[in-house]
């Protein structure tokens, strides 16, 4: 499966394997139905796990999805041959880039604008993903399923639903494109004035001389 995901330009994904040795690629090459859903082409968000409803077939399958992706910061109109990335860093002339289902090649580079060997066909907000491609193993696939739930300290469905500091501790979740597919964290807070304890989490008692009670709260 990962032979075949990463020499397939339209392969975003792999999971693999079930209790009878299958795996599936996403992917829109020889797509015969269905293939005008193909928004998780172009946002590998939308590829959240690699189990299927409550199939115990695919119950330890792990989802491998393409890390080595940008996005555009300004829109891009038919007839263009250049778009600016937010990282250019991972592209490097002569490699293929991929948008949505258009695929091209890099001609030539200046800071985060790649010039394109031929113009894009389709219009594109900014912010749309640009997945690199290769020829080779050298396309990283990373462990989708591994980072989607909600990290240490904090609550939710998963990192893209949205996760909350639980209480007694504060900071923020937000979900990126590259692994753990998370930034930010959720401390605990401090014991306030006239208090004393571990943290707000643990528990804080008054000060000898003061009354009152600390409680933990979202």
């Amino acid at each position: 499966a990962q032979n075949l995901c990463e020499t397939d330009p339209l392969c975003v994904a792999f999971s693999c394997v079930n209790a009878n040795g299958l795996s599936v690629l996403y992917t829109g090459t020889d797509c015969v139905k269905n293939c005008e859903n193909l928004l998780w082409m172009s946002n590998t968000d939308l590829i959240a796990k690699a189990i299927d409803g409550g199939n115990v077939k695919w119950a330890n399958n792990k989802c491998y999805v393409q890390s080595a992706l940008s996005g555009t910061t300004r829109a891009v109109h038919p007839g263009s041959t250049s778009l600016q990335v937010t990282d250019g860093s991972i592209f490097k002339v002569g490699d293929g880039i991929r948008v949505y289902t258009e695929l091209k090649t890099v001609t030539a580079m200046s800071g985060g604008i790649l010039q394109v060997a031929t113009p894009f066909a389709g219009s594109f907000q900014a912010g749309q993903k640009v997945l690199k491609i290769t020829t080779g193993r050298n396309n990283p696939i990373v462990v989708k399923a591994q980072a989607v739930a909600c990290p240490g300290n904090s609550a939710g469905l998963n990192v893209g639903a949205g996760c909350s500091c639980n209480a007694g501790y504060a900071g923020s979740i937000a979900s990126v494109d590259t692994f753990p597919y998370y930034q930010g964290s959720c401390s605990a807070i401090a014991c306030p004035v006239n208090s004393y304890g571990l943290n707000v989490a643990t528990g804080c008692n008054c000060n000898a001389g003061y009354a009152g009670s600390v409680a933990a709260t979202t």
